[in-house]
């Protein structure tokens, strides 16, 4: 299902996809970027799932992070992410996906800037749900932080500066960017239930890290996938600017 919505004189898509397999969720996200980079068109907004379940690792990440042996043994899929970050295990959660300009004028600007307004629509979304969050502070020494966070393989190990949290400071929803020709690309996963990469990262084991949360622990009932998604896409609608007319698509 494809829509668009309108602000001003922008027009960006959000887009649901039904769950696909990593490398294909990838492929679709990379072209709308190139879509976007190229000005095929303004940009868009995607929310998926993953099927079969997928470990995906930031641009930068090693390899050698992954125990593939047990991602062998459980069926789940490995993907490298064009965005930056940690590892990912996409299961039990909802991903998203932004495109657009640099220059943007709802999710543009500097890296930590547009990171912070797709936050915010993120978290009008989860508000509609029920469940309230708090952006972590920007720490006092950014550099320092972000070699603490690239330092640890699970993205939800650690949250980093703007990246939502609980009222506990939990972390609830990991994201990462990546730019290309005056677009960028942010990824954020969105828990249903606590994070369980550690369990297919080496050095890692199936307990749940203390460090993540999910969506039905905060609300104490079984939030479906589709709940989800349907509260983060009114949380992107209103951030912008209204419900988006219905369109046609093939995704």
């Amino acid at each position: 299902m494809s829509n668009t919505a309108m602000v001003g004189e922008q027009q960006l898509q959000l887009i649901i996809d039904a769950p696909a397999p990593g490398a294909e969720n990838m492929r679709r996200d990379l072209a709308l970027l190139d879509a976007c980079a190229r000005g095929a068109i303004t940009g868009a907004v995607r929310l998926y799932g993953f099927d079969p379940a997928c470990l995906s690792l930031g641009r930068m990440q090693p390899l050698d992070d992954v125990n593939l042996e047990a991602c062998a043994r459980d069926g789940v899929d490995v993907v490298r992410r064009p965005s930056g970050g940690r590892a990912v295990l996409h299961d039990q959660e909802v991903t998203y996906s932004v495109v657009c300009r640099s220059t943007d004028p709802v999710f543009g600007g500097r890296v930590l800037e547009s990171c912070s307004r797709i936050h915010e629509a993120v978290a009008v979304g989860l508000t509609l749900l029920g469940v309230h969050t708090r952006p972590r502070a920007m720490p006092a020494n950014l550099r320092r932080d972000a070699r603490e966070v690239a330092a640890v393989a699970d993205c939800f190990a650690r949250p980093a500066a703007h990246e939502l949290l609980d009222e506990q400071g939990r972390k609830l929803v990991g994201s990462a960017q990546a730019r290309r020709a005056g677009a960028l690309l942010q990824h954020g996963s969105v828990l249903l239930e606590p994070p369980r990469a550690a369990a297919y990262l080496r050095g890692g084991s199936a307990a749940i890290s203390a460090a993540g949360v999910g969506v039905r622990e905060l609300l104490g009932r079984l939030v479906t996938r589709e709940e989800l998604v349907d509260a983060l896409a009114a949380g992107f609608r209103r951030s912008l600017g209204g419900v988006p007319k219905r369109g046609s698509g093939d995704r």
